[in-house]
């Protein structure tokens, strides 16, 4: 092999990991440009009450019974006459039902009751935010509102997506989620650094 060729050989490999070099940045910057689509938000009439939701519960014609109180870190909540409690991992329906069965069956004859979430927990942004913790869930926040809450984006973050952590049955999923995502009570937004 002459030189002239071992010259063209090495121009050409240059060339090859140049191109292949652009086409990936290419690629990645397509990546950083489109965040994903906003994720589907469940309804907050299938909400699943947990530790550190305030619930109302009120009993009709028992003013005694209505009582306004937080769920304790081991779920349950003391009610007059009934005691302890258990209402978290159920929805606010299924923990009337719980109530008024416990009623009926020790205490009043055809018990009216209502249960309602009073306050949510907070939800939680962290990372490159410029006052990262925690803020009182709204309903209709996204994640775009809730950087807007924590002061903002710092200079160094990512502002195209952020990661999203929700408790979903009992399993904590975590994914890179669009700005336009609505947010659930106890989701914790993780903001990261941008690569460039």
């Amino acid at each position: 092999m002459c030189f002239a060729d071992l010259r063209r050989r090495t121009a050409l490999t240059r060339l090859r990991s140049i191109g292949l070099a652009a086409v990936l940045l290419a690629a990645v910057a397509g990546c950083a440009g489109t965040p994903p689509p906003p994720e589907p938000t469940p309804s907050l009439e299938s909400y699943v009450i947990g530790a550190g939701d305030r619930v109302k519960v009120t009993v009709l014609e028992q003013e005694n019974m209505t009582i306004e109180t937080d769920v304790a870190d081991d779920g349950t909540i003391e009610m007059p006459l009934v005691g302890s409690l258990r209402v978290a991992g159920r929805t606010a329906s299924e923990a009337r039902a719980a109530l008024t069965e416990r009623l009926a069956r020790d205490y009043i004859k055809d018990p009216k009751v209502n249960f309602d979430v009073a306050k949510y927990r907070p939800f939680y942004v962290l990372g490159q935010v410029n006052r990262p913790g925690s803020y009182p869930f709204e309903p209709e926040v996204d994640i775009r509102k809730a950087v807007a809450i924590a002061g903002g984006f710092t200079r160094r973050a990512d502002t195209g997506a952020a990661y999203l952590v929700r408790d979903i049955a009992g399993r904590s999923d975590r994914r890179l989620v669009g700005l336009g995502t609505r947010l659930y009570p106890g989701d914790v937004i993780e903001v990261d650094r941008r690569v460039f």
